[in-house]
């Protein structure tokens, strides 16, 4: 007989059965499905998909991204701008003061176009208006890397608040926050437009180098590390980059010693340093005036000669 039809012999057990361990046995067994219910499901590793975008890998392997200026954008008069941080008024009274022509003239950003101030996105719409060149700043990476963490949760469909119960969040990013917040609300065009601005935007013709905070002088550019650029305001006495100021010297003193002796100085146009405010060396230049704290929005213009336009700010945060 084929062991599937063939009959069992059933031996008959008796089971003694108390009333108090069946209810603790089904109410474990509720629990458990509703706690089960409550997890979302994660297909695939969130985390390294999000570094996987398209934005990101760069920042996650390390690596640099470095755009050269166009020959043909380099002729042109340079105008680099300090932090704007949603400044807009300001930053219209100010291109208006330096004269603006498109035709003759090439806008370049600084960093931070974003946060503090009262009209992020706006700013952005506006440095995209005039086809101008940017770099990242730390407050941009934030929104940006918001943005990128939204998108990849929405194409999985994971809502953010069930996402952060059960995982961490990259590290430079927090809940709770205005970048999360403006993340929300920018469109496509903003955003693509904002996570297009390099770590680090380099201008051969000029011997330029635009970062958002700042450079080490002995490491290859290609090989720093992009938080430390979009970052760092001093260097340690061990050589290691630093954003607290009271830990070793400004980067910037660094830099230029090391250029004075070099073959093929390099000038270095950045912002973030509002501590420092407007800060002129002969290889560097701090372009962040205090906008956003009630100082001022600055614009260096460089053609033939170098000179320094400003315009008054409000005060937007403390």
């Amino acid at each position: 007989m084929h062991p599937i039809t063939q009959k069992k012999r059933i031996t008959e057990k008796t089971y003694n059965f108390k009333p108090a361990a069946i209810i603790i046995t089904i109410f474990s067994v509720i629990l458990v499905t509703i706690s089960l219910s409550m997890i979302p499901y994660v297909p695939g590793d969130i985390k390294s998909d999000f570094y996987m975008e398209s934005h990101f890998k760069h920042l996650n392997t390390s690596k640099v991204l470095i755009a050269n200026l166009s020959s043909s954008i380099s002729s042109k008069n340079l105008i680099f701008i300090g932090d704007v941080h949603g400044s807009l008024n300001e930053l219209e009274k100010l291109i208006k003061k330096i004269n603006y022509n498109s035709t003759n003239d090439h806008l370049i950003f600084v960093g931070d176009l974003v946060a503090k101030g009262p009209e992020s996105l706006e700013v952005v719409k506006l440095v995209k208006k005039y086809e101008s060149s940017c770099v990242r700043g730390n407050h941009d990476d934030k929104v940006i890397g918001w943005k990128a963490l939204l998108n990849l949760l929405s194409r999985k469909g994971i809502k953010l608040k069930d996402y952060v119960k059960k995982n961490e969040l990259p590290p430079h990013l927090s809940m709770g926050t205005e970048h999360l917040n403006l993340a929300r609300h920018i469109d496509k065009e903003l955003y693509e437009f904002l996570s297009s601005c390099p770590i680090v935007l380099n201008i051969p013709e000029h011997d330029i180098y635009v970062v958002h905070a700042g450079l080490l002088p002995d490491v290859p550019i290609d090989q720093q590390d992009p938080y430390d650029i979009m970052n760092m305001r001093n260097i340690k006495k061990n050589g290691k980059p630093t954003k607290f100021l009271k830990k070793g010297h400004s980067w910037s003193r660094f830099w230029n010693n090391a250029q004075k002796s070099s073959p093929t100085p390099k000038t270095v146009i950045y912002g973030h340093d509002a501590s420092r405010g407007l800060n002129i060396k002969e290889f560097s230049f701090g372009l962040d005036s205090r906008c956003v704290y009630g100082g001022e929005l600055t614009a260096l213009k460089w053609n033939e000669g170098k000179s320094i336009h400003s315009v008054p700010c409000g005060k937007y945060t403390d």
